[in-house]
């Protein structure tokens, strides 16, 4: 009998943990607890400004010690002139 594997890191299930169907986000794998973790906590990220999750909007940029997207930083750039 086939081994049960994680589809996104490969780990088997006997060293990944239990797999579960996750189906969120568009995804529609059989993923192990860490994956899961990973994925959640990448699309739980959002700019501080406009509260738009950062997956949407590009890499969050560091101003003023808050995350901020590119449109908001071009919005505060142009501000600033």
């Amino acid at each position: 009998m086939a081994q049960a594997v994680c589809e996104r890191c490969k780990q088997p299930a006997i060293n990944a943990g239990d797999l579960t169907t996750y189906k969120n986000h568009g995804i529609d794998k059989l993923l192990c607890p860490a994956c899961i973790s990973e994925i959640d906590e990448y699309f739980a990220i959002t700019c501080t400004k406009c509260g738009k999750p950062a997956h949407m909007r590009g890499n969050l940029l560091e101003y003023e010690n808050q995350k901020v997207c590119p449109v908001c930083m071009d919005k505060i750039r142009i501000k600033e002139n």
